[in-house]
């Protein structure tokens, strides 16, 4: 466990010695098929199994896992519909993830796909075809077996939607064509079109497995927590509307993927899952030990947090695209690329870092985060540049008028940026992005986390900005790609094409190419995304807690544990 923590990153020492502690987060590992290697898939797993044991050895080896208790985490907000392909917001893919289980699982520290309910998993040269060995032995919560059929009807599921229950179809599985239970306990997946990331698609929380008779229920049953049936380490209790859910761990749990420290069934007893939307608040409960762990933690609050002997977890979304903005060209104001391309350089990162951030965030590098599968630093060309910020504009035909803010044909050069609130660190970003767009002759209108202003705006292309992060299992095809997509709102031809070379890629080298021209695309050719900072969701702990993540910033419960009660 002590060598493991240190792969981890982890910063160790008393308050005096430290004012952090930051665990950075890794995961699992598993053997995979040599098919990965070519189309350059990766993941990360911790090797090494933890032993079970009691609170007497737990104190003679704080290391050691301990048995038992009530583990108590502080979500953001309330969720009303825990519907698994709707699940890509953290309060709810958070939850689920220690609910149902994937078919692969992202290992991070190892940078590759490994199986999980899934033993084994390979795929045809073209990338159309996808045969999936299942484990034996593995159960839902309701006793019935996860088997090839059950997850052939998952995978039906999961592309094709369910009419009947108005579910739509995952937006990650849009190749889908069928699938079919062949051989010993195996399913083969028929895509109608080459797709590289299908296989890591399946490692999503929005692909989670859920029983038969869920899926035979209505839409409304389905986005109930206490319908919901899956084979995962825990399984809901009880449940009081817009303040807990409850979860007991499940004994028998016993598949976890290979390489999870802990294989066997969850440590703790009971999950609790509370709400705290008051961002001040966050801190103090987890210091005082009203809860365990805490998502949102605000910048100024970490040292302190730390240096009163509470944890701080950096957990880094692997899985997402890097924070930025999403640019939407329905003004007219930003059609012209070098606009777009001004406006990028013309932010100063690492002001931003120094102002507003702390030492959990890292400064993007592209849209894709660092320990990203295909990340290409672009930093160079993303370095802080107004005169060439300047001097864009004035090509573009934006001169500085009276006040100072640029204009062309009658128009001001002021744009809006639009966020939700689940990022407590949005707001003071764009507010000091103002400030610099403000030297350059731009006017910003700063609407971050304003929720009442984002429900019109997410769906207007006249709003131009949209600051978010967003889940990219399937590559950065079906985050931009369709013409309704909530980045950009409009489908870009050359993209487009890009993107469909990227999914057919069949060889490690070639995908890997095409994966850094679609970077290079997005954020320098077109600067249809401004890129920020690397998605982390940055937690708070008290001292006996004991948690890691996912590469999609999930709390790991089946192996988290607190050194006390």
């Amino acid at each position: 466990m002590a060598e493991r923590a240190a792969n981890l990153g982890v910063i160790l020492g008393s308050p005096t010695e430290r004012t952090f502690e930051i665990m950075r987060t890794a995961h699992f590992g598993l053997k995979t098929t040599a098919i990965l290697a070519v189309l350059g898939l990766s993941l990360t797993a911790c090797g090494g199994n933890a032993t079970k044991t009691g609170a007497a050895q737990a104190a003679a080896d704080p290391e050691t896992p301990v048995e038992g208790g009530t583990f108590t985490f502080a979500e953001v907000t309330p969720i009303n519909n825990w519907q698994t392909q709707a699940a890509r917001f953290y309060e709810k893919a958070n939850v689920l993830n220690s609910v149902l289980d994937r078919l692969t699982y992202y290992d991070v520290e190892a940078g590759k796909l490994v199986g999980w309910i899934a033993s084994e998993f390979e795929a045809n040269e073209d990338q159309t075809e996808f045969t999936f060995t299942i484990r034996d032995g593995v159960t839902f919560s309701d006793g019935s077996t996860l088997d090839a059929e059950a997850v052939k009807l998952n995978l039906d599921a999961l592309g094709k939607g369910i009419k009947s229950a108005q579910i739509a179809p995952n937006v990650d599985f849009a190749a889908y064509k069928s699938a079919e239970v062949v051989g010993d306990n195996k399913v083969k997946v028929t895509l109608k079109r080459p797709d590289a990331n299908f296989l890591r698609s399946t490692s999503s929380v929005t692909a989670g497995l859920v029983s038969p008779k869920t899926l035979e229920l209505d839409n409304a049953a389905q986005s109930s927590i206490s319908k919901i049936v899956g084979s995962g380490p825990f399984v809901f209790e009880s449940e009081k509307p817009d303040e807990e859910v409850v979860f007991s761990s499940r004994d028998d749990y016993a598949w976890a993927p290979e390489t999870a420290p802990n294989q066997g069934d969850a440590y703790l007893d009971t999950l609790v899952i509370k709400y705290l939307p008051e961002v001040a608040s966050r801190a103090g409960a987890a210091q005082s030990g009203q809860v365990d762990l805490v998502r949102g933690l605000q910048p100024v609050d970490e040292q302190v947090l730390a240096s009163s002997g509470g944890k701080v977890y950096a957990a880094e979304g692997v899985d997402l695209t890097t924070n930025h903005a999403a640019v939407r060209i329905g003004s007219g104001k930003l059609e012209d690329v070098k606009v777009r391309q001004a406006l990028q350089v013309a932010i100063d990162r690492q002001a931003i870092k120094d102002t507003v951030l702390s030492d959990s965030y890292v400064i993007s590098g592209s849209i894709l985060n660092h320990k990203a599968p295909g990340f290409v630093d672009l930093s160079a060309e993303l370095a802080y540049n107004p005169e060439k910020a300047k001097q864009l504009l004035d090509e573009a035909g934006w001169k500085p008028g009276a006040d100072g803010i640029r204009e062309k044909d009658g128009k001001k050069l002021e744009v809006t940026v639009s966020t939700s609130n689940n990022s407590v660190v949005i707001k003071p970003a764009f507010e000091l992005i103002e400030q610099q767009w403000r030297e350059i002759g731009v006017q910003l209108i700063n609407r971050a986390a304003d929720n009442t202003f984002l429900t019109n705006a997410l769906v207007d292309d006249k709003v131009e900005f949209y600051g978010t992060r967003q889940f990219a299992y399937g590559g950065l095809g079906p985050v931009y790609a369709p013409a309704n997509n909530n980045q950009t709102l409009r489908a870009d031809p050359e993209l487009n094409k890009l993107f469909t070379k990227e999914q057919s890629a069949t060889t490690d080298e070639e995908h890997l190419k095409l994966v850094e021209e679609e970077q290079r695309a997005l954020v320098l050719d077109k600067a249809l995304t401004l890129v920020l900072w690397d998605e982390v969701q940055v937690y708070g702990a008290n001292s006996s807690a004991n948690v890691e993540f996912t590469s999609g910033t999930a709390p790991i419960f089946q192996g988290a544990w607190k050194s006390e009660g």
